[in-house]
């Protein structure tokens, strides 16, 4: 996976999403909990995590990613181990941020990383 300076290098404002869902029936355990805190926790440390958390009115949560392509979002979604687990799945998106250094107009994603 790219390093959090390779991508943001390439690409600013540009970022990965992975939408969670709780698979219905599945009961969280606290171990499940843990390690899915621990690979948050690493991703942290790598410089991949821009933010996460859980959305109460989806019944899952959002992982934002700072990573070179949606491959390598997948990548994580796939060692996430809540997803491994069979307690969550999840959707993948690309964000274009929006901001005054863009001028509210982020530059989509060049062919080759869709």
């Amino acid at each position: 996976m790219s390093t959090a300076g390779d991508h943001s290098t390439e690409n600013p404002g540009h970022y990965f999403l992975i939408f969670l869902k709780m698979v219905p029936g599945k009961t969280l355990s606290p171990d499940a909990l843990g390690r899915h805190a621990a690979h948050l926790s690493e991703l942290d440390r790598s410089g991949r995590l821009v933010l996460a958390g859980p959305i109460p009115e989806r019944l899952g949560g959002l992982i934002v990613l700072r990573v070179a392509s949606l491959a390598d979002a997948k990548a994580v979604a796939d060692e996430d181990p809540l997803v491994r687990g069979g307690y969550q799945t999840y959707e993948l998106g690309t964000w274009l941020m929006s901001n005054r250094h863009n001028s509210y107009r982020p530059e989509p994603p060049q062919e080759h990383e869709k």
